[in-house]
């Protein structure tokens, strides 16, 4: 007699058998391929993932106070190199922006902040042997250097509206930077560990 949750899965596949056949070949070619080509597979889903995380911005046209792209940035520069780690800041940086339809004149902004951060995460975190062995503290200093680096051009500028918008970026993607690494850096450098 065969167990319902087996048929209910079993069922589950049949209906979604393309996705189920395209998520095997992933896999398998995660498992078969060189190096280089599960690194390249890798990136392209952290970006992807990275990218599409400030899409809400179409709608609500708000800072990204919620982002993925400081986590994969430092995940990225961890396990690949800080070089790596800075082209991957600079395509993000702009495909988000892009992605979410919010590119202006200060989307160049983003970007040296997120290469400092690409070059300092392997420093401070040096895969578990640096000053800083907690991945949760590590994107709270990641996302302080981010915002200190950042946020000046918003705060000189008369403008007022843009520093509040300055403000409530800091104010609110500091402590979800926080809270982002703490609970999805953990399994993201675990499953990066075992993939390098």
């Amino acid at each position: 007699m065969a167990k319902a949750w087996l048929v209910s899965l079993f069922k589950l596949f049949l209906e979604y058998k393309r996705y189920v056949l395209l998520g095997l070949i992933a896999v398998a070619a995660l498992i078969l391929f060189t190096s280089q080509v599960k690194a390249f597979i890798v990136i392209t889903i952290l970006g992807v993932a990275a990218t599409f995380s400030t899409f809400y911005k179409r709608v609500f046209q708000a800072p990204p106070a919620f982002e993925l792209i400081t986590l994969t940035v430092v995940a990225v520069s961890i396990f690949y190199g800080p070089g790596i780690g800075t082209l991957y800041a600079i395509v993000i940086s702009i495909t988000s922006e892009i992605a979410a339809q919010a590119l202006d004149p200060f989307s160049i902004t983003y970007i040296p902040p997120r290469i400092a951060t690409a070059f300092v995460a392997p420093w401070l975190y040096g895969n578990g042997t640096g000053p800083v062995h907690n991945i949760a503290v590590l994107g709270l200093l990641m996302s302080l250097l981010y915002n200190v680096l950042q946020q000046p051009v918003y705060y000189y500028l008369t403008d007022i509206e843009k520093r509040i918008k300055g403000l409530y970026f800091s104010s609110l993607n500091i402590p979800l930077n926080f809270l982002i690494f703490k609970f999805l850096g953990e399994p993201l450098f675990e499953i990066l560990r075992r993939l390098v």
